[in-house]
């Protein structure tokens, strides 16, 4: 991953630094509580509803921009139902779709905020999860954020909603569609979010090893010449690292959080998942942690270097200086309009003047060059 511009880590969501740019919706002040508005960048050019319908024995996967035809899987009878929303920009679909699930109007709502904050809430009837789905884009080197939103309802259903389509969630997909004998449909909804989640984490693992793959390549150029760096460089490095260390944070409140659950939506046979989810989710924030110190002492090395470089020079400069502060001081004592200096009618005197330069700055010259200080 190499820096090829001040950042390389580009942020989608408006909750970064180009929130008001073109094309974001925002939020009017004083609205009623759940009144469903999109706040955020439209990032996808129609909302698709995509329906997963499985058991054991068989499944079914639906894609449509219609939300009205995925309503009958509200009904399960007995399946695990699963509906992937992508985009978000359209409230009156997700309202539809809303109601058809019995979605609180405030679940809703946060659903469509994209500035709304990663965090788990549990309730009698729905598990919400609210998180960031973090890509890396190969070829635009680049790290890519969505706004994911995960309902667990319990009648076997899953609700997810992000802001574009993306692949990330193929082979969660393609596991449902293929069976091949998995746990994913002989075990409930509850398995689904964990799988859900566990995708997840895994593309963080991903992101975070392309950071630190950028890290060590700004290591190595500086070993090679420390001037190939510079300053601006560093410090967006070390900004945009802890922006994703705050990124990934909240992931291991989520993963804790349904580990220590005791909601009746999540089954004990899924606590070894969701331990192990708890696991990823630690190990990758300490790995996020450990690339916030390595940004940092990199660019503080830097610095330290740079402030080295400036003493080497005001030492050299100091140096020569000193050499010239004798010849400086003999030329001011012979430039003084006196009449009696015996020197001055000596024939000598110029000549012997010169040799006092030479002897004195050739002594200061070969002193400092012996103690190392040129």
């Amino acid at each position: 991953m190499k820096l090829r511009r001040p950042s390389f880590l580009k942020f989608k969501l408006s909750d970064q630094m180009d929130r008001e740019g073109p094309g974001m919706a925002q939020k009017t002040p004083g609205l009623p509580p759940g009144t469903l508005i999109h706040t955020g960048e439209k990032r996808a050019d129609k909302v698709v509803f995509t329906a997963v319908e499985y058991d054991a024995e068989s499944s079914e996967i639906l894609a449509t921009e219609d939300a009205g035809e995925c309503l009958r899987f509200a009904d399960n009878a007995g399946k695990v139902s699963w509906i992937h929303v992508t985009g978000l920009h359209e409230p009156e679909k997700i309202e539809r779709l809303g109601k058809a699930f019995k979605i609180h109007p405030l679940i809703l709502e946060d659903i469509l905020n994209t500035d709304c904050r990663p965090k788990i809430e549990e309730f009698d009837k729905y598990v919400f999860v609210v998180t960031r789905l973090l890509l890396f884009d190969p070829e635009k080197q680049a790290i890519e954020v969505q706004h994911l939103s995960i309902l667990l309802l319990p009648d076997s259903s899953v609700l997810t909603f992000l802001e574009e389509p993306t692949g990330a969630f193929k082979p969660v997909m393609e596991r449902i569609r293929t069976g091949g004998g998995g746990r994913i449909r002989r075990f409930g909804s509850d398995y689904l979010l964990w799988a859900l989640l566990d995708i997840v984490v895994d593309h963080y693992f991903h992101v975070v090893d392309q950071v630190e793959q950028t890290i060590e390549e700004l290591e190595d150029r500086f070993e090679d010449d420390p001037n190939s760096l510079d300053a601006k460089e560093l410090y967006v490095l070390k900004k945009e690292v802890v922006a994703l260390h705050r990124l990934l944070r909240p992931m291991r409140e989520i993963a804790t959080v349904l580990n220590r659950s005791d909601s009746d939506l999540l089954s004990t046979r899924t606590q070894p998942y969701f331990r192990d989810l708890c696991d990823h989710a630690v190990h990758v924030l300490e790995e996020a942690e450990t690339l916030k110190d390595s940004a940092a002492s990199l660019r503080d090395f830097y610095l330290s270097q740079a402030s080295h470089r400036m003493n080497e020079i005001m030492k050299v400069l100091t140096c020569f200086a000193t050499i010239f502060l004798p010849l400086t001081f003999l030329t001011g004592i012979y430039g003084m309009n006196f009449e009696h200096m015996p020197e001055l009618h000596w024939s000598w005197a110029y000549p012997a003047l010169w040799v006092g330069f030479l002897v004195s700055a050739g002594g200061l010259f070969w002193y400092f060059r012996k103690k190392g200080w040129l």
